[in-house]
């Protein structure tokens, strides 16, 4: 299975298969707890991520962009206020409404700060997502995307961290060879995360 680069020209057709790939996922129904707003707005939340992944990690896809992955590079894992309103973020209050975004920058916060104390500053990659559209699950895209950026970190001898919302996922990622390493209760909601690692192999 060809996987290419993410054109920017197909930002939003990519934006909308991670949307309808998240719709569900627990983060994001906290953030958009409306179905109708979520199915209007998470779309534009969806392709300010890609504008920061796009600008500080990578992006890949298939030609029919009916996957997508996206990776943030070892020693810049985390992104700052600056960057992701440089990058788009800057109208999310608006988005979300205040409530629902000081919901989710306290999430945020969480996730960021979980994710340092866990690796202690060792260089990793971060794996930021991972998604394809439901129409065309169970076809092998997932693991070609994965593979890819597997590949990369492995070339780079570098692990690589990710936190899932969902704890269907973890075995998933332990059947790609990551190993869960914390599971993590959000202080104030009702919300966790499972936190993994995939050391690299050598090539």
């Amino acid at each position: 299975m060809e996987i290419i680069k993410l054109d920017p020209k197909n930002k939003k057709k990519a934006a909308a298969v991670v949307a309808s790939a998240f719709f569900n996922y627990p983060m994001f129904t906290f953030y958009f707890p409306d179905e109708k707003r979520r199915e209007k707005e998470l779309p534009w939340y969806m392709e300010q991520t890609l504008n920061c992944a796009l600008a500080y990690g990578e992006v890949y896809t298939n030609p029919e962009c009916s996957g997508v992955v996206f990776t943030l590079p070892p020693g810049h894992t985390k992104l700052s206020q600056w960057e992701y309103m440089q990058h788009g973020f800057l109208f999310t209050p608006l988005v979300l409404g205040s409530k629902d975004f000081d919901r989710s920058q306290e999430c945020e916060a969480f996730v960021s700060e979980t994710h340092e104390r866990l690796m202690q500053n060792r260089l990793h990659y971060y794996l930021w997502g991972l998604t394809v559209d439901p129409k065309v699950k169970q076809q092998g895209i997932g693991s070609a995307l994965l593979q890819k950026v597997l590949e990369i970190a492995d070339a780079a001898i570098m692990p690589m961290y990710l936190e899932t919302h969902d704890e269907k996922n973890v075995a998933y990622y332990e059947s790609k060879g990551f190993k869960l390493i914390s599971t993590e209760k959000f202080p104030h909601f009702e919300l966790d995360i499972w936190c993994m690692v995939r050391e690299f192999v050598s090539l």
